[in-house]
């Protein structure tokens, strides 16, 4: 029977008599660090979770780091199966194998190694690409309309090898890697197109290496989780939105909507909101295999006795099931907690300002899942330089909107 007992190596670790690390021990720790280094999260930032018993998968470490940690304290109780490694939890044992998102590994090897040397493997693109449209390779699409043209050219991009004979980075992979850099080192566009040109400079040609910035913003684009720019009124008395889109100032205070023109440009706001829409990354969770079959753990786990591991078992959730019991009774019906807090960006200035991110979290999900990165939906990012406090709910407005319909 394969499963948990085919890992019995991961709490194995000090040989009773010599008092030393097990061999076995050793080779699983190393069988653990290439699949998680095989993951997306950790080809774009290098890091991955913890599992042992102190991090207890909360803390990002290096990988000789996380090593040396679980050498030394082992893992955390009960990490049978890796979820917070990218590994989907199986419905049953017995296959021989555990599936991963379009990737297989037997569990009875300790050295297993599914990847191919390269620290990227192409099915990774190919999978985020299917959950964006819904479809995998193999859906038939009657016609060409316009999202199946998006379809296979995303496809195309996650599949095609930046130039030929490269086997550690696809189109699409190498987009997202560029702006991954771009964000963490807060690299001016300028200074961005010209590490891009060097790179087309350095590769071998023909290659699919991006021309400039708006170039793979717009390959990444395709993906379809946008962001919209919402001008306010630097007061933050209301935002120019809907049937107020067109006005030039707040019809309350009536502060100016733009600075002062200069030299026939296009103006700029005094002030604007970033908004990134729910419903497309929420239909995500529904498209993702990954996902989807948790979006129902909420309702179908069985809870323990005297413990409340999980808001679903909590008075207040039950409380809203009394009141609302067709709600309740569909298990697939998404339940969301609202998170807001102040920080400021420019830490060594001098003056005070605050930024606000209001975060979406999805409680459908379990504990280990719920209240993760890729799981913590970044909804709305009100502008500073001061708090919003009773305001906040002016900008709350296109997520209120969409919580409605």
């Amino acid at each position: 029977m394969n499963g948990p007992s085919h890992r019995l190596w991961m709490y194995r670790r000090i040989d009773t008599e010599t008092g030393e690390l097990r061999d076995e021990f050793i080779n699983g720790v190393e069988a653990f660090d290439k699949f998680a280094r095989s993951q997306q999260e950790f080809m774009v930032n290098n890091v991955y979770r913890c599992p042992c018993t102190k991090c207890k998968n909360t803390k990002y470490l290096t990988p000789d780091v996380v090593k040396l940690h679980l050498y030394r304290k082992g893992f955390v109780q009960n990490y049978w199966v890796w979820t917070s490694h990218g590994e989907v939890e199986p419905s049953h044992y017995g296959e021989g194998t555990s599936s991963n998102i379009g990737v297989h590994f037997n569990m009875e090897d300790p050295n297993f190694d599914d990847d191919d040397g390269s620290g990227y493997t192409h099915h990774h693109m190919e999978t985020m690409v299917n959950d964006v449209f819904g479809w995998d390779n193999d859906t038939p699409v009657s016609g060409r309309n316009v999202q199946a043209e998006n379809f296979y050219n995303m496809l195309e991009s996650a599949q095609q090898p930046l130039f030929e004979g490269c086997s550690t980075h696809s189109e699409l992979s190498a987009a997202m890697r560029l702006l991954s850099i771009k964000s963490e080192h807060n690299i001016s566009n300028r200074c961005f197109n010209d590490v891009v040109h060097l790179m087309q400079e350095t590769t071998p040609t023909p290659n699919r290496i991006p021309s400039n910035f708006n170039a793979v913003k717009k390959k990444v684009k395709e993906l379809g989780l946008d962001y919209k720019s919402i001008h306010c009124c630097p007061n933050g008395c209301m935002i120019y939105w809907k049937e107020d889109v067109a006005l030039v100032s707040c019809k309350f205070c009536g502060s100016d909507r733009f600075k002062s023109d200069s030299g026939g440009r296009q103006r700029s706001p005094l002030s604007k909101m970033h908004y990134m829409p729910l419903i497309p990354r929420l239909q995500r969770l529904f498209a993702s295999k990954r996902s989807a079959e948790h979006m129902t753990w909420h309702k179908n786990h069985v809870p323990q006795d005297g413990f409340v591991s999980h808001p679903s078992e909590a008075k207040a959730w039950k409380h809203f099931d009394r009141h609302h019991p067709s709600f309740a009774a569909e298990a697939r019906n998404v339940r969301l907690g609202l998170c807001a807090d102040g920080f400021n960006p420019y830490s060594n200035a001098a003056r005070p300002y605050s930024v606000w991110p209001i975060v979406v979290c999805v409680y459908n999900l379990p504990p280990h899942m719920c209240m993760t990165r890729p799981y913590m939906f970044l909804s709305t990012v009100i502008p500073g330089p001061q708090n919003p406090k009773s305001k906040i709910d002016v900008y709350l407005q296109p997520l209120i909107d969409e919580l409605k319909m």
